[in-house]
């Protein structure tokens, strides 16, 4: 096996969140499927998320300087994949999938109602890693789920349920 075999290999054992990132810029409201995503800081509450410059959310990112990251439930898999396989270019997913929404607290892109949490954040820094840039987001507000609702993970390119004792 070739040395950048086994790297992609091993790489793709790990398990990552399933979100939505959602942005909104000139009257767009649009969520496309993250997975690389982490929290960077405690103090200031930081993270970041990886997106391809390819995407339309990128563009509406840096432009507005502001995301709101969405933690899917472990039911939400159909949502994931419609939004991690269709373009807002050509689509309104939130429209299409019937999506609920509820204004933000401080940021101006709207919470998505039925997710397990949803982290309002706003851009500090942005980095060009690779082929995809680093939003680097503070967390200026957040909303979790009342109910007991597990997030949806990926790994091995499978979901995954997260069993909770």
């Amino acid at each position: 096996m070739r040395k950048e075999s086994t790297a992609a290999a091993a790489i793709h054992h790990l398990v990552w969140p399933i979100c939505l990132i959602g942005a909104k810029h000139r009257g767009k409201h649009n969520v496309m499927t993250v997975a690389w995503v982490t929290q960077v800081s405690v103090d200031p509450l930081l993270l970041v998320a990886s997106i391809s410059p390819t995407r339309y959310t990128h563009d509406m990112i840096v432009h507005s300087g502001e995301f709101m990251l969405s933690i899917l439930t472990s039911e939400q898999k159909d949502i994931s994949s419609f939004c991690g396989f269709r373009s807002g270019r050509d689509i309104d997913k939130i429209a299409h999938l019937r999506l609920k929404t509820v204004p933000a607290s401080v940021i101006g892109v709207p919470r998505l109602a039925d997710c397990l949490a949803n982290l309002e954040c706003k851009v500090v820094d942005r980095h060009l890693v690779g082929d995809h840039t680093l939003f680097v987001g503070e967390v200026v507000a957040a909303d979790i789920a009342e109910q007991n609702l597990q997030p949806l993970l990926m790994c091995q390119g499978k979901t995954l349920k997260l069993a909770v004792n």
